[in-house]
């Protein structure tokens, strides 16, 4: 099953699951307010610290401007899979800031964003070449039951539909 049929096939599982709940279910009906659906690759322990409420921003940093950069707008779903695992939870994207760290030192991003993000001084170190950054807030955290997920690359966030997916890139230029 590619990324396309399988976004398809998580998203009514995920509808079934939460279709008591009156946050979600509006929110995933099929043409119905839902922006972006976004799939974001995290290791432990941040995916843990995002299901359990204690991370309140998710960051990616780059030394290109990839997804998420330039592609996720408050709103969007962002399906949350570990690394090497199913998706575990979902969330909707509560705040959205896009940093050129040519002109933003990643000090300031970590001064302002650092306690929300959960990351340590190795985190930090390993970023410090960095060119962009997506600092992107949380909210609405559900976990889910385990969902398999077909993906099997090396990219950390897919965007899975709305507006341009990076699967049809795929598809249309052979990335």
């Amino acid at each position: 099953m590619d990324l396309g049929s399988w976004t398809d096939h998580a998203i009514v599982t995920i509808r079934q699951y939460l279709q008591s709940d009156t946050y979600w279910r509006p929110r995933l009906r099929r043409g119905k307010g839902v922006n972006s659906v976004h799939l974001a690759i995290l290791v432990e322990p941040f995916l843990g610290y995002i299901l359990d409420g204690t991370k309140t921003v998710e960051s990616r940093f780059s030394t290109r401007q990839c997804a998420p950069f330039g592609r996720v707008r408050i709103g969007d779903i962002v399906l949350l899979k570990g690394a090497s695992g199913p998706v575990a939870g979902l969330c909707e994207v509560s705040s959205v800031r896009f940093v050129d760290l040519h002109t933003v030192p990643i000090k300031e991003i970590r001064a302002q964003f650092g306690d929300a993000i959960r990351a340590d001084a190795a985190f930090w170190k390993a970023r410090m070449n960095s060119a962009y950054a997506t600092i992107l807030g949380v909210t609405q955290v559900r976990s889910l039951p385990p969902i398999a997920c077909p993906k099997r690359d090396r990219r950390g966030w897919v965007v899975l539909s709305g507006g341009l997916a990076q699967e049809s890139l795929l598809l249309q230029y052979g990335s």
